[in-house]
């Protein structure tokens, strides 16, 4: 039996998952589960270009409930109800990014669990979600025309070389989404443990 819980006919509805990352039959609606803090999963994706050891990074819009204006790894978005994780990323490229590719071009890396806590535009916001994460290999730049990006999500995107962001990451740069977690210098993300 599926439960269904929803605020508006247009909101993004999420499958809803245990601390073990097994499904629960059950989909809510985005607002409610980050209000409620429960489990859920999303898709992280790092375009990285081959011949210059550059990653594709992108700027969240201001308007974004969670983390505005901060630079974030290539791609992210949710799993929606009944999707899968690889169709979600290559979606997500596709729309944040404008790079429609193929699934072979999409390397699985691992499942990563994050546990977040905080307030954005003065609101409580909780993401408790397991993010699998993929690896999109470029043989070179693409020129930045190439990239069609999505107003309601990017305000801007930059290459950035890998140990530049190393260096950031180390730093805790407050302007990148992405850090060291605060238990140990193996583990990025927020407050995070890989499974």
């Amino acid at each position: 039996m599926t439960t269904t819980t929803t605020t508006t006919a247009r909101e993004e509805l999420f499958d809803l998952v245990d601390e073990k990352c097994k499904p629960l039959g059950i989909t809510k609606a985005r607002s409610l589960v980050h209000r409620d803090g429960d489990w859920h999963q999303a898709v992280h994706v790092w375009v990285m270009i081959w011949d210059t050891w550059e990653v594709v990074m992108q700027q969240r819009v201001l308007e974004k409930d969670s983390w505005p204006g901060m630079w974030d790894i290539s791609s992210a978005g949710h799993i929606s109800a009944g999707g899968e994780p690889l169709e979600s990323a290559q979606r997500e490229v596709e729309e944040e990014l404008g790079l429609k590719l193929p699934k072979e071009a999409f390397r699985y890396l691992f499942l990563h669990k994050q546990e977040f806590e905080g307030k954005f535009h003065g609101k409580k916001f909780v993401n408790n979600e397991f993010n699998h994460v993929y690896l999109v290999t470029l043989k070179e730049r693409l020129p930045r025309e190439a990239f069609k990006l999505q107003k309601e999500e990017v305000r801007d995107m930059k290459f950035i070389g890998l140990q530049e962001l190393g260096e950031k990451i180390k730093r805790g740069d407050k302007d990148h989404c992405i850090y060291l977690d605060p238990d140990t210098d193996s583990k990025v993300g927020w407050r995070c443990e890989s499974v």
